[in-house]
C-alpha cells in the first residue's frame, strides 16, 4: 500500500497505463480470436469452465446427450457433426477449393416399420 503522496502518484500513473494497454490490446485480441475463431482451449492451459448459472446446474451434462452423427468427413477418418466450430482440416480444404458438399456423409436414414 503506497503510503506517501509521490507513492500514489506513481502507482496512479502505473495503472492508468496498464489500462490504456488494455484498451489497445483488448480489440486486437478480439480481432484475432474471431478471424481464427479461437476457443478458451486454444489460448489457455487449463480447461476452461464456464460460469455455472442456476439452469446449467439442473441441465443434462454432455455424457448423458446422445453421440451426434458425423455430417462431414474426409478420406482420412476426420469427421464433424456441422455443429460448433468448423474444424482445422474442413477449413484448410475449403481453403485450397473443395465445397462442403465434397465431404457431406451419404444419409443413413432407417425406414421404421408401422
Amino acid at each position: 500500500m503506497p503510503k506517501t503522496l509521490s507513492q500514489m502518484r506513481k502507482r496512479l500513473e502505473e495503472a492508468m497505463s496498464q489500462a490504456n494497454d488494455a484498451e489497445e490490446i483488448i480489440p486486437l485480441l478480439k480481432k484475432v480470436i474471431a478471424q481464427y475463431e479461437l476457443m478458451p482451449g486454444d489460448l489457455f492451459d487449463q480447461p476452461y469452465q464456464a460460469p455455472k448459472l442456476a439452469a446449467q446446474e439442473n441441465a443434462k451434462t454432455r455424457s448423458t446427450e446422445p453421440q451426434l452423427q458425423a455430417v462431414y468427413q474426409d478420406g482420412n477418418g476426420n469427421t464433424w457433426a456441422g455443429r460448433g466450430r468448423r474444424p482445422t482440416w474442413l477449413n484448410e480444404a475449403l481453403e485450397r477449393g473443395h465445397t462442403l458438399e465434397n465431404f457431406k456423409v451419404p444419409s443413413k436414414r432407417v425406414s421404421r416399420a408401422k
